[in-house]
């Protein structure tokens, strides 16, 4: 009984001191983040006329067939889109835009990355229409102009990629993984390596 006792005794004293480790950890991380934000609160103005922009060309997508007002519709987003200024924010957070350009121009910033979203909703949207409309080709070279934005869109990289295995280029899966573990991270990456990484044969359990 006395080992048995012992035994418990450790795991109690082990855990209690994982968890003080755990709550010095989680206050560390909290006051990091704390005093970021201050020092974010009170950075220097940044003159965002002095920034580059994004800017993305139309042109160098497929134009819209001949006779589909839903087609031309949507290449027109795009076009509208690209016209607006616009910054790649994806996977900048509040904190950092205003401790680069200052708390004052958060809005305006925040204004610029919708816009860059508004073009990724669109390409996505041109490249879905233009493969439902029974264009395969121009669809994977719509969506392949998406990755190349970098857009953070899931859907971009698994219906290009399901294209690619329509189009019987399945090769080209491959590239866009790689492109997917540079341009996402968290559950986005996740989601799309478990549609891009070909599945294992699982072993009959009953055999």
């Amino acid at each position: 009984m006395f080992p048995f006792l012992t035994a418990f005794m450790i795991f109690i004293i082990v855990l209690a001191v994982l968890r003080v480790r755990a709550t010095r950890s989680e206050k560390e991380r909290t006051d990091a983040f704390w005093e970021k934000e201050s020092n974010a609160n009170s950075a220097r103005k940044v003159d965002l006329a002095t920034i580059t922009y994004f800017q993305f060309d139309p042109d160098s997508l497929p134009a819209a067939p001949d006779g589909s007002s839903d087609l031309k519709s949507a290449r027109d987003a795009i076009v509208d889109a690209s016209k607006q200024q616009m910054l790649n924010l994806n996977g900048i957070s509040n904190t950092d835009l205003k401790l680069t350009y200052g708390p004052q121009n958060l809005e305006e910033l925040t204004i610029y990355g919708d816009h860059f979203s508004d073009l990724e909703e669109a390409i996505l949207s041109y490249g879905t229409l233009l493969h439902d409309e029974g264009y395969l080709k121009e669809a994977i070279a719509v969506l392949e102009k998406g990755i190349l934005l970098p857009t953070d869109l899931t859907q971009n990289y698994i219906r290009l990629a399901d294209y690619y295995t329509e189009a019987k280029t399945v090769a080209k899966r491959a590239d866009l993984l790689s492109l997917a573990e540079k341009n996402l991270t968290g559950y986005a990456l996740s989601t799309v390596q478990r549609h891009l990484r070909p599945r294992e044969d699982t072993p009959d359990k009953g055999h």
